[in-house]
């Protein structure tokens, strides 16, 4: 079977993978955003209990390989009565991981801003909560796009290790297919490769669009 017969073979289900791979990395990406946006606002805090509960998460979830997480997430919580499907336990895990590399973005972002412009805030009779939205915030998102777009790519490419649990995504039909071709696996994961670079690459442009965006609103000012 040579290379045209094999890829149109293959693509077909390569689509049905990549269409799990993105929706894994959409879910996972928008929760771990959010996860990340309050993480690191809790690692900022002046609350000691908040920063001491961010410290706990962030070291935990940095500090131990994804598929330990993965694994105890999917095959270890049962034994406690919490029972996921391969999807819930994949974008969940996700989400937490990147969420907490999300959050040392976000805490950097927010801690990089001069505290005589909180002090400022405060003194007009800004609520914490006004100040984080109209003068912090803004200043942090121009600081944490290249960082976290970086994140969310790592993200799309973790999704990978989801299959290991039985989801077939990208590289699970990559792989099936690879075992199917029998002496050719090198065009079926050479298409997987390509599949991938198909999602992340708009990220990075996007990223670039989004920072240059930015850049000519704040010289604008």
């Amino acid at each position: 079977m040579d290379v045209i017969e094999i890829s149109k073979h293959a693509i077909p289900f390569l689509m049905k993978g990549l269409y799990v791979t993105a929706y894994l990395s959409f879910i996972s990406g928008i929760l771990a955003i959010i996860v990340g946006i309050i993480g690191g606002i809790c690692g900022a805090s002046k609350i000691f209990l908040l920063r001491w509960v961010y410290s706990i998460y962030v070291n935990i979830f940095r500090g131990t390989p994804f598929l330990i997480q993965l694994y105890i997430v999917y095959f270890v919580l049962p034994s406690f009565g919490i029972t996921l499907n391969v999807y819930e336990a994949g974008i969940g895990t996700l989400a937490l991981n990147s969420g907490a590399y999300i959050s040392e973005i976000v805490r950097a972002g927010i801690n990089a801003i001069p505290k005589e412009q909180s002090e400022a805030a405060l003194s007009l009779g800004m609520t914490p909560y006004l100040e984080m939205k109209l003068v912090i915030f803004p200043q942090v998102i121009r600081i944490i796009i290249p960082p976290l777009v970086g994140q969310l790519i790592l993200l799309v490419k973790d999704t990978s290790v989801i299959s290991l649990i039985g989801v077939f995504d990208l590289i699970k039909v990559g792989r099936e297919l690879a075992i199917a071709s029998g002496e050719n696996p090198i065009v079926i994961y050479s298409l997987v490769a390509l599949f991938y670079f198909i999602i992340c690459y708009p990220l990075y442009c996007f990223s670039i669009f989004i920072e240059k965006r930015v850049r000519l609103h704040y010289d604008s000012l």
